[in-house]
């Protein structure tokens, strides 16, 4: 699966990336929504799934989501974000046709993977 990991935090960022690639996945890895916006611009058909942070240091991974999820039908979409804002999200999502997989940070890499292989 060809993954788009989007995380302002570089160790976590890198983390991810390796940990996914270890399982056999294609990730490619950014740190702000501008990276990201021009990741999905140049090859947005091949990525199936995209890891999202929420707090993002350019803008707001939930809009980015929201946003970027009608030009991506199939993909999978999952947002990280801190337990402080993980039942807004949830709500804020409620109205979504598609809806993308919400976890609270810090999470179990194993969790990420396991909500990524089962979106």
């Amino acid at each position: 699966m060809k993954v788009l990991v989007v995380e302002d935090d570089a160790d976590l960022c890198v983390e991810i990336v390796e940990y996914l690639e270890r399982r056999n996945h294609r990730v490619s890895g950014c740190r702000t929504v501008a990276a990201a916006r021009h990741a999905l611009a140049a090859d947005k058909a091949s990525f199936e799934a995209v890891v999202c942070d929420v707090g993002l240091p350019d803008g707001d991974g939930l809009s980015f989501c929201i946003e970027s999820m009608a030009g991506m039908p199939g993909s999978r979409w999952i947002l990280m974000s801190g337990a402080h804002d993980v039942e807004r999200l949830r709500r804020d999502l409620g109205n979504l046709k598609a809806r993308p997989v919400v976890l609270e940070k810090p999470l179990p890499l194993k969790q990420l993977r396991e909500a990524l292989e089962s979106a």
